[in-house]
């Protein structure tokens, strides 16, 4: 039997102890559909996973077909249309010299030497690919509403988002000079923006955003109101429209946006954009960008799944999950090796398109987060301007662990805290944080399992003789950390002590910790986590 958290919005865990209580240690399968609220309505709708072969290939491997374009429906990939990549400028031109009626032109990305083309029988293409790689086109899209579900207990972020990231006073002119491309909708104009916002639009939308997604994404970014709080409202904003009103794009649009950005001079591309599909054309934009200073951060996905999606999986990109106001992976995002980090992504107040305003769910959005912790260190911290790269080396030494110690596929190597690293150069803090509660199935040595603490040091000081408090179903246990560097965490694992009662389905934990030497306690809010499980299907 699952549990899940329906009570005190603390924490959450997966907890089964024993026998039939503990049949199941996986998530409850999601609904495939899932509708997101806004102050405009209900939006409502879902797109499934495709499975497709790899996307980068050559003539040999794939023969010619007469009967439609089979690699690319079997592939999930738009069909009648191919990705051509050339080893250079003189091969490409040999390539459109001899193209013929048979194959049509639909773009070109000159800096990739790559061509988009099309026909109506891939034995005109087959023919002409002496020297061409040849790569499929994904459909890629904004990937909301999430699929699958929203658990019980999840708390919503809001307006607080600067104080879930450690930010206090004015953070106004954070990001001034640092240049910020998103890749979306499009970005419509906001009384919340005061940055300068520059357009660059590659799917005929013009300056406006008919879908709304890109404004809400900005706005996590540059967002300078109280009710719609964005975390570095000084960048440059370079708005590339790549997506159609519908959300919907693929991976041409998608690479060209990229060296549009990297040519336009951005530090930072954010992509809180999915597609199931690798594509082969979009890892040479990563490569490109990445060689001329920007630094991207994707959305890991919305669906549920074991897997992060594309690009957010490729090499060189910073995947992002979704948490909730609480630190707490949300069901819906997507899980994977790749994952970097994690940041809110449930209920945040953003900036809509008409003047308005929108309660935001999703990894589209907690990307954003990512992105304008990045831009504000950029500015922030030191004396100088750091580097996109430096600024993330510097956010991501100072993550807020939870879950299992260390990197973890649900929610990456912790979650960003700009407080805690513009802070990190001044001692005197003292900071023990109950970072997570883990439930640990039962086996030899624990017949009805166990809860795991995890405890880390969020401050600069050495924490001496840190006591941990773990209660389990009324029964507390008291354990003790000798010493703890800063940064540092520590487990701390308590036996249930005795079986479940047959006459109840909930199960109650309630872990602190309490520092005995050293200063006050800088953050007390986060010295606790009490949570109460009840099993999956309970009333």
């Amino acid at each position: 039997m699952r549990f899940r958290q329906v009570a005190w919005p603390l924490g959450f865990a997966l907890f089964a102890i024993l026998g039939y209580w503990l049949a199941s240690w996986t998530l409850p399968a999601p609904p495939a559909d899932r509708t997101r609220a806004t102050d405009t309505g209900q939006v409502t709708g879902a797109r499934r996973a495709m499975d497709e072969d790899p996307v980068r290939f050559r003539r040999e491997n794939r023969p010619p077909t007469r009967n439609g374009d089979a690699a690319a429906k079997a592939a999930g990939a738009l069909e009648g249309q191919r990705i051509l990549m050339f080893g250079d400028a003189d091969a490409m031109a040999r390539f459109l010299a001899r193209m013929g009626d048979g194959v049509k032109l639909l773009g070109r990305l000159d800096a990739l030497n790559a061509l988009r083309v099309g026909f109506d029988d891939y034995g005109d293409l087959a023919g002409l690919l002496d020297e061409t790689e040849e790569g499929f086109i994904f459909p890629v899209f904004v990937p909301t509403p999430p699929e699958g579900t929203v658990q019980s207990g999840a708390v919503a972020l809001g307006d607080g988002l600067h104080e879930w990231l450690g930010i206090t006073g004015d953070n106004s002119t954070w990001g001034r000079g640092v240049t910020v491309a998103v890749l979306d909708t499009g970005v419509e104009a906001h009384s919340a923006f005061s940055s300068n916002i520059r357009t660059l639009d590659l799917n005929g939308n013009g300056v406006a955003d008919p879908n709304g997604h890109g404004t809400a994404v900005a706005s996590v970014i540059i967002g300078g109101d109280p009710l719609t709080p964005g975390v570095a409202p000084g960048a440059d904003l370079l708005a590339v429209s790549v997506a159609d009103a519908n959300g919907n794009s693929d991976s041409f649009l998608l690479a060209s946006g990229i060296i549009a950005a990297a040519d336009a001079g951005a530090d930072l591309i954010n992509i809180s954009m999915s597609s199931f599909g690798d594509s082969g054309l979009v890892r040479r934009a990563i490569e490109y960008a990445r060689a001329a200073g920007a630094l991207i951060v994707a959305a890991a996905g919305n669906n549920g799944i074991e897997g992060v999606s594309y690009p957010a999986a490729n090499e060189g990109v910073i995947a992002v999950g979704a948490v909730d106001a609480l630190g707490n992976h949300l069901d819906f995002s997507n899980r994977g090796t790749e994952l970097s980090v994690s940041a809110p992504g449930y209920g945040l107040n953003t900036a809509w398109t008409g003047g308005q305003a929108a309660s935001m769910s999703g990894t589209s959005f907690s990307a954003p987060v990512v992105t304008g912790a990045i831009a504000a260190i950029m500015t922030e911290f030191g004396n100088g301007k750091l580097s996109a790269s430096q600024a993330w080396d510097k956010l991501s030494s100072y993550l807020n662990d939870a879950g299992e110690a260390g990197k973890d596929v649900s929610l990456g190597a912790g979650m960003p805290d700009i407080g805690r690293v513009l802070n990190s150069n001044t001692r005197g803090i003292y900071d023990a944080a109950v970072a997570s509660n883990r439930i640990i199935p039962p086996d030899a040595g624990i017949p009805y399992g166990a809860v795991e603490v995890l405890v880390q040091n969020r401050g600069t000081e050495t924490l001496i003789n840190t006591t941990v408090e773990v209660t389990v179903a009324g029964k507390k246990v008291s354990s003790n950390i000798t010493s703890l560097a800063p940064n540092a965490v520590r487990t701390v694992r308590v036996p249930v002590a005795n079986p479940p009662s047959p006459n109840s389905s909930t199960l109650k934990v309630d872990s602190r910790v309490l520092l005995t030497t050293g200063g006050a306690d800088a953050k007390p809010s986060n010295n606790r986590r009490a949570e109460t499980y009840v099993a999956a299907g309970s009333n």
